[in-house]
């Protein structure tokens, strides 16, 4: 393994010229900001090999997305390479200008960015922007572009009759191929994947990154993959580069690099994705309660603070005169102990953030009830939640930029609900915020900053900070460390469950990552399509998954260790055995009851052979 930064370009058994794909040298960016000069990538090399998968890793601001930007000549007007270059075969790319630069684009290399809604045009059909590349790049006629199109579609996994659909009208793993379509219209050489899977699901991740690699196999070309996450970086590239402040740290094989990492960095990144399911090396629990991780026995936690019975949240949508509903929770029931930390996990539109809203009091369920602390809430405070609700259940949100008044000071987000909740005074108040902050492991000097000037961790440390100066019951926390650098995340999960240890908090963990449900919380619920198909011991539902809902989700989640090859034919099939779970769903009051496995651990049979 090489650990400078420029010994990539210079290995042992050096790459053909003709090989090499894409060249850098000792290429150093810097931008201008406010009259002086700040550098984001400092005296990187590397190089991509024909039909080889490379990655950069490394966490915001390490200067991943402004290599790849440098590379299409797209840093902007304050952006300028200060030394080194960047080849791609036999063109020097900054050299490139005008007509040169517009023919280098997408025939040469090509660039899949991370927000599919955001790179394709809502005015135009998908058929529409494919066949604007072949007729502008390419001079084909239009009838012969959308044949070219409707091919192309097909093979991303798209079907050719959806030439005629919207960006709005296709789902988030669609809008997401046909941007790849896009990006290979031209076969290019290099395709750069900038983020390309963040905002998805982890079920369609895989599966839009195992039709990557089989085109990577079928067409040559190579890829050069930006991410944070390790874990799917190792899985999908043969060589990677770690990089941090501008600069690469460590380069080599992927799987060598993970399992032996030299640089400190390295070890800090790897250690902070929680493994998914138990170590198949570590001996097997003899009982439920010593499986790793947290308590399995959600019962010895305490008394139940919230009791969900047998929620169901429609929505009305349509025009005024064709009425629709949609049913986004249906039927849902469980109960959260007091010091317990339950996870609610599923897809995107699986009705989880809706179960927190109820809980928050910000949606009104259709039907059910919901009993916090033994009063029926719904019953007795039918309009709107009184204050003694909103001091026992308190929500983090999942932006910490979006959450906080970027007008108010720290101090003001602290201090106003002990206003509101308390009789302190003025002077108590100020101590009281202090402490907060010391709670959440942060310096009270933070106190009199705006939010801008705090890191995205520390705003949502803030954001906790906020929700515990009620001294709540309850803290809903939805997907709070998804927009959360990965070194950071570790972080706040410990501090969820050291404030559950200290304070006897109940926590609703909201996320849609497997791994860090098994890390931070005591149980686990799946849902799908609105209901709860399985739940117990977050260790023995991810190690033992019985609902074929579960198992795919565990399957999917990225693995470094993992061995067994990705199945078309079998993902089609459990595809098609989920669809018929869900259509074929009886009415909630109709359901057969819960099947235990174990004294915590259950799965729905509805629908279930």
């Amino acid at each position: 393994m090489i650990t400078t930064p420029s010994a990539s370009a210079s290995s042992a058994q050096a790459p053909d010229a003709a090989d090499v794909i894409l060249d850098v040298r000792d290429l150093t960016i810097a931008y201008e900001v406010n009259g002086r000069s700040v550098t984001a990538v400092e005296n990187v090399s590397f190089t991509i090999r024909r039909g080889e998968t490379f990655g950069l890793a490394g966490e915001s601001g390490s200067g991943k997305s402004t290599i790849a930007n440098a590379i299409l000549k797209l840093l902007g007007g304050n952006g300028r390479i200060v030394s080194g270059s960047i080849r791609c075969g036999d063109v020097e790319i900054e050299h490139l200008t005008g007509e040169e630069l517009r023919a280098f684009r997408w025939n040469r290399v090509s660039m899949v960015f991370q927000s599919a809604m955001n790179s394709l045009n809502p005015v135009m059909t998908v058929g529409d922007q494919i066949v604007d590349v072949f007729t502008t790049h390419r001079k084909m006629r239009r009838a012969e572009a959308r044949e070219r199109a409707r091919q192309l579609l097909e093979l991303v996994g798209i079907d050719p009759d959806r030439m005629t659909s919207y960006p709005h009208q296709l789902s988030g793993g669609m809008r997401q191929r046909a941007v790849i379509a896009i990006a290979l219209a031209l076969e290019p050489d290099l395709l750069i994947m900038d983020e390309p899977t963040t905002a998805l699901d982890v079920v369609v991740q895989q599966e839009i990154i195992n039709e990557i690699k089989e085109l990577q196999a079928r067409l040559g070309f190579a890829i050069l993959f930006i991410t944070h996450d390790l874990s799917l970086m190792v899985e999908i590239s043969q060589r990677l580069g770690i990089m941090r402040h501008g600069v690469l740290l460590e380069v080599g094989d992927s799987a060598e690099v993970y399992a032996r990492p030299t640089h400190e960095y390295t070890r800090q990144l790897i250690d902070a994705f929680p493994p998914i399911t138990r170590d198949p090396s570590a001996p097997a629990p003899s009982t439920a309660a010593a499986v790793d991780g947290p308590a399995s026995d959600p019962a010895a936690a305490g008394e139940v603070v919230v009791s969900f019975r047998d929620v169901t949240k429609d929505f009305m949508g349509g025009s005024m005169f064709a009425r629709r509903s949609t049913r986004a929770v249906d039927g849902a029931s469980f109960d959260l102990h007091a010091g317990e930390i339950m996870a609610l996990v599923g897809e995107s539109g699986s009705g989880k953030s809706t179960i927190a809203r109820i809980l928050a009091r910000l949606e009104q369920p259709s039907d059910g009830r919901l009993i916090v602390e033994g009063i029926d809430v719904l019953r007795d405070e039918p309009r709107r939640a009184s204050r003694r609700y909103r001091n026992t259940v308190q929500m983090v949100f999942q932006d910490p930029f979006g959450s906080l008044n970027p007008t108010k000071r720290i101090r003001h987000f602290l201090e106003r609900p002990l206003a509101i909740y308390s009789d302190l005074s003025a002077a108590q108040r100020r101590e009281e915020a202090a402490a907060l902050m010391r709670s959440v492991e942060l310096d009270p000097a933070l106190l009199d900053r705006h939010p801008h000037e705090l890191s995205g961790g520390q705003r949502q440390r803030v954001a906790i900070a906020r929700a515990l100066a009620v001294n709540p019951k309850v803290i809903l926390a939805d997907e709070p460390t998804s927009m959360l650098d990965v070194s950071v995340r570790m972080g706040v999960l410990q501090l969820l469950k050291r404030l559950r240890d200290e304070r006897g908090i109940s926590i609703l963990y909201i996320t849609h990552d497997l791994a860090s449900a098994r890390f931070v919380a005591d149980t686990t619920i799946v849902m799908l399509r609105g209901a709860l198909v399985e739940g117990g011991a977050s260790a023995e539902v991810m190690d033992a998954p019985q609902h074929p809902y579960t198992r795919l989700l565990v399957s999917a989640a990225p693995d470094p260790l993992r061995r067994t090859p990705f199945d078309r034919e079998d993902r089609a099939r459990v595809r098609a055995q989920i669809h018929t779970i869900t259509e074929g769903r009886s009415p909630a009051q109709e359901r057969p009851a819960h099947r235990f496995v174990s004294s915590t651990h259950w799965y729905s049979q509805d629908g279930v052979e």
